[in-house]
C-alpha cells in the first residue's frame, strides 16, 4: 500500500474515531467525557516543541533504543512492548520518517494535536495530525494513532492494537 494510501486512510479513521466518540448513546446526552485523572498522572507536563515530539518519535523508531526505554513514549506501551518492533520496520522497511513541525493544545486537557509531515523516499512528502496524551507528567504519541498507521502502513499490527 502506498504511504499516500495509509495517510489517507490515518487520516480516515482519525476522522472516524473522532465521529464514533461524539456519537455515544451514554446518559450525558452522547458526549464523551476523559476518565478522571489519577493522582500519577495529575503532574502537569509542560507542551512539547516541534522538535521535542519529533524526538520522541524518532526514539520510539530507533531499533537501537532498548525496548525498556521506549514504554513511556506511546500510550500503553509497557502493557504492549511489540508495538515498537512495528514502528522501527515503518523506518526501516518503508523508509518513513515523521517530522512534526507545529504543536496545539487538544480539546481534552491533557491532549495534544500535533501537525506533522511524512516523508518516504520517492513520494510526496503527507501532512497529517497526530495526537499525543499526557500520562504520568510525560507526552506520549496516542495509541491509537500509531496502531492506525501501522496498520495502513500494511504491516501486521499487534494485538494490542485490536484492543479498544
Amino acid at each position: 500500500m502506498s504511504l499516500r494510501r495509509t495517510i489517507a486512510a490515518v487520516s480516515l479513521s482519525a476522522f472516524a474515531l473522532g465521529g464514533l466518540a461524539a456519537c455515544g448513546g451514554d446518559e450525558d446526552g452522547g458526549r464523551e467525557t476523559a476518565p478522571a485523572p489519577t493522582s500519577a498522572s495529575r503532574q502537569v507536563a509542560a507542551v512539547p516543541t516541534a522538535e521535542e515530539l519529533t524526538l520522541l518519535l524518532d526514539r520510539a523508531s530507533d531499533p537501537a533504543v532498548p525496548v525498556e526505554e521506549k514504554v513511556t513514549l506511546v500510550e500503553g506501551g509497557a502493557e504492549a512492548p511489540e508495538i515498537f518492533d512495528q514502528i522501527a520496520a515503518l523506518k526501516a522497511e518503508q523508509g518513513a520518517t515523521v517530522t512534526i513541525t507545529g504543536v496545539a493544545e487538544g480539546d481534552i486537557p491533557g491532549t495534544l494535536i500535533a501537525n506533522a509531515v511524512i516523508s518516504q523516499p520517492g513520494q510526496e512528502p503527507i501532512n497529517v495530525q497526530a495526537q499525543f496524551i499526557q500520562q504520568d507528567g510525560q507526552w506520549q504519541l496516542q495509541k491509537s494513532f500509531a496502531c492506525a498507521l501501522i496498520t495502513n502502513a500494511g504491516l501486521q499490527a499487534p494485538a494490542s492494537c485490536a484492543v479498544a
